[in-house]
């Protein structure tokens, strides 16, 4: 790859990332039921989607199998958290199934690797194509009676998709705590259990048995 595509895929990867750290916390931030909410996650949903193709771009060039995992990763969650919200009838469209066989073969991938970092990010990969597409097998009226899950997915999917965007700021910028895979994985360990509280929050608000 030429090198003033490798910078320019560089400059789009650093630039999407910095929009999506802003523009995910200001989403966070607003009224989930506004307009404003919903404008400012479009814009995050964009800007993660430039930092996964950018990623995906930088791994072909460096031939960077890690890098390339990790940019599925980021990518499923983002997808995955948008159709949770656009798709109302829950039920997978050939883009949904082609995006879940990815997401499937990039986390076996990753447990395979036996990295330490891989195999935390494979398995919860794995864990949410499972959680995602466990509806699929069920009839119309059970999906339907499910619809209001939608919101709950849409949470953790793209609470999931931020912190994903967290983690690779603090691993560009903090390089003196070793092992380096402690630095991934800090961000994991204190995101989760937030993500799973403010799930309940919300499972509890929107009246979710």
């Amino acid at each position: 790859m030429p090198p003033i595509l490798a910078t320019g895929l560089l400059a789009l990867h650093v630039t999407g990332g910095t929009v999506a750290l802003l523009s995910g916390l200001v989403a966070m931030l607003l009224d989930k039921n506004k307009k404003k909410h919903r404008q400012v996650g479009l814009v995050f949903f964009w800007a993660m989607n430039m930092v996964a193709a950018s990623a995906v771009g930088l791994a072909f060039a460096k031939s960077n199998l890690f890098l390339l995992a990790i940019g599925v990763f980021s990518f499923y969650m983002n997808f995955t958290g948008y159709r949770a919200i656009k798709n109302k009838s829950m039920k997978y469209a050939p883009i949904d199934w082609l995006v879940t066989l990815l997401a499937f073969g990039t986390a076996v991938f990753m447990l395979s690797t036996g990295n330490k970092i891989l195999l935390v990010f494979g398995s919860i990969l794995l864990f949410l194509n499972y959680r995602n597409t466990k509806l699929q097998w069920v009839s119309d009226e059970e999906r339907k009676a499910k619809r209001p899950w939608r919101y709950l997915a849409h949470l953790g999917n793209m609470s999931g998709t931020y912190l994903s965007a967290a983690t690779a700021f603090v691993v560009v910028n903090i390089d003196f705590v070793k092992p380096v895979w402690l630095v991934w994985l800090i961000p994991t360990l204190i995101g989760v259990p937030l993500i799973v509280y403010y799930t309940r929050v919300w499972k509890k608000k929107l009246h979710i048995p």
